[in-house]
């Protein structure tokens, strides 16, 4: 017979040992939120600052590119990472930099001394000097015999003179009209040259110093003009009409730069290395890529590209720690990504460890801004290696996996994938602050931020005994990608697949849609005589259009449609 005093003592031990092993499960749970806490503190620690004003934009060779990179150096030392460039943690390469207008520039009408950047501008390829003169205005500037049309006097008064020459032509509403041919800005430009004239004067568009700004000051390779030319607002002439005296002076470079990119390292004495990189710089005042139209403002670039940076520290951190010691990890934090790919592409061409022993490379580009409610990453280069099937597998908070096979993309995962390295890029989404002055921190999704931290961990985790990934080149869709010449001014909502078309995820201020009073949520479903099913079909639509020409864009607005007449510019 069993003793009943002994069941009771057994029974007594096993609720102990269940209480404990409830109090452990407690504590441990207790533990891992405080961990995510802590994460999350710096995750937010990371982003205040690469975000602050006093970073000034972070533009690639300027004062705040140093100031980050600094941070970065500290944090991986702080850690305990290794310096893996070549000069510590730094690895420079030389760019020639933006247009830079000298101080000494300076244009005087008369007795108006006018605002440099909100009453003219010298057009990127002008001749350097000081001029003055009269002033002859010629119009359109257009000799076109083929027309019977000639702008400019008989006999020649040019010689010596400061043309003005309205940009555009005279049948400017006629997007099929034969002047199309002869109203380019270089044409006329050599034109006034050929007849001697001593400088240009352009006017006739409002946007013209915008232009200038945000498209052409990053033009690298550019035949400069044999005379000077300068951009003139529209509303100078509403004042000062047409001055008898100018003295007017330019003076503007484009000098070679430095920029420099991070590399920390962890060496696990393994013959493979996994690369986790993400760029840093943005668009500093944004002089060059912006979308904004406002004045003149520091582009902080919290998403872009803050939270993929704060994103790589913490997984040093995490790597750190860990027991996964069979990858060495390289941490790559690239400078000049927004510019072109400078900083990716000059590592790649001059790399601090061999790329043959390069397992994968992980980049990490907007990834700030996961939707709440959509809950939608973008991971592209799902077909460099069939072992990211294993991606698959990982589920944090039912975070869905909006998979892009293509290896290539405008970010710094590409020079890798062309070395055959196996690539995944993740990417959170795009959003009407992207690349603006409001890209700031206090707009950042830290839960969703720590979520995809999770992610990755677990996935290099999973990873760890796969040895070196298989590479695969992926099919390109060169073909399938057609270019285009003009475009709506809208952001695309890059993960949007619950119906067809293409969700505007934000519309830029000034431009087609803009005008057409398009809105952020409309589902762009026809363009044209196109139907819009997806961003491929979409851009196939606009490859059959050219500046000048009208459409009709149809759009889904809640449940009702709506047509739009729309003319490209």
């Amino acid at each position: 017979m069993i003793n009943p005093f002994k069941i009771n003592s057994f029974i007594d031990k096993m609720q102990k040992i269940f209480i404990l092993l409830c109090l452990f499960i407690i504590q441990l749970s207790a533990f891992c939120q405080l961990d995510d806490q802590s994460t999350k503190l710096m995750l937010k620690k990371h982003i205040s600052y690469l975000a602050d004003d006093k970073l000034e934009g972070r533009e690639t060779g300027s004062k705040g590119e140093r100031l980050a990179y600094e941070y970065i150096i500290q944090a991986f030392e702080n850690i305990g990472i290794e310096p893996k460039g070549t000069q510590g943690f730094l690895q420079e390469f030389n760019f020639h930099g933006s247009l830079e207008i000298d101080n000494s520039t300076n244009l005087v009408l008369d007795n108006h001394s006018l605002k440099l950047y909100e009453d003219y501008i010298p057009v990127p390829n002008s001749k350097n000097g000081v001029f003055e003169g009269k002033v002859l205005n010629v119009g359109y500037g257009i000799d076109a015999p083929v027309l019977k049309y000639n702008d400019y006097p008989k006999p020649n008064k040019v010689k010596d003179k400061i043309v003005l020459i309205k940009l555009g032509h005279p049948e400017q509403d006629n997007p099929h009209s034969a002047f199309q041919a002869h109203s380019s800005i270089r044409l006329k430009i050599n034109k006034a040259v050929e007849l001697g004239a001593k400088a240009v004067f352009l006017t006739g568009h409002k946007d013209l110093i915008h232009e200038h700004l945000h498209q052409n000051k990053m033009v690298q390779n550019v035949t400069i003009s044999k005379i000077p030319v300068m951009y003139i607002q529209e509303h100078v002439w509403d004042k000062i009409k047409m001055p008898k005296k100018v003295k007017a002076s330019i003076q503007q470079t484009r000098p070679t730069k430095t920029g420099y990119n991070v590399l920390g390292y962890i060496d696990n004495n393994s013959k493979n290395t996994v690369v986790i990189g993400g760029h840093y710089d943005h668009l500093g005042f944004g002089e060059f890529g912006s979308l904004y139209t406002g004045t003149r403002a520091i582009h902080n670039g919290a998403d872009d590209n803050a939270s993929g940076i704060a994103l790589i520290i913490e997984l040093a951190r995490q790597l750190k720690k860990s027991k996964n010691q069979k990858n060495n990890y390289l941490f790559a934090c690239f400078s000049g990504e927004e510019m072109g790919l400078y900083g990716s592409n000059s590592f790649i061409k001059n790399p601090s460890i061999e790329i043959k022993s390069m397992n994968y490379m992980l980049n990490f580009d907007m990834v700030g801004r996961l939707d709440k409610e959509e809950a939608a990453l973008a991971v592209n280069g799902f077909g460099s290696s069939p072992q990211w099937a294993t991606l698959d597998s990982i589920n944090v908070n039912n975070i869905q996996y909006k998979k892009g096979d293509s290896g290539i993309g405008p970010s710094d995962h590409t020079p890798f994938y062309l070395k055959d390295v196996p690539v995944l890029h993740f990417f959170s989404g795009a959003h009407s602050d992207y690349h603006k002055p409001s890209d700031d921190e206090e707009k950042i999704n830290y839960e969703g931020l720590l979520n995809i931290q999770q992610i990755v961990s677990t996935l290099i985790n999973n990873l760890n005994d796969f040895g070196k990934l298989a590479f695969t080149k992926t099919k390109e869709t060169s073909q399938s990608s057609p270019k285009f010449s003009v475009g709506l001014g809208i952001i695309p909502d890059y993960l949007f697949d619950k119906e067809k078309g293409v969700r505007i995820d934000g519309v830029v201020d000034g431009k087609v849609a803009a005008k057409a009073k398009l809105k952020e949520g409309d589902i762009i479903i026809k363009l044209g005589n196109t139907d819009v099913t997806d961003l491929q079909s979409y851009m196939f639509g606009l490859s059959q259009y050219k500046k000048g020409d009208s459409a009709e864009v149809i759009v889904k607005r809640g449940q009702e449609l709506i047509k739009k007449e729309i003319t490209f510019f």
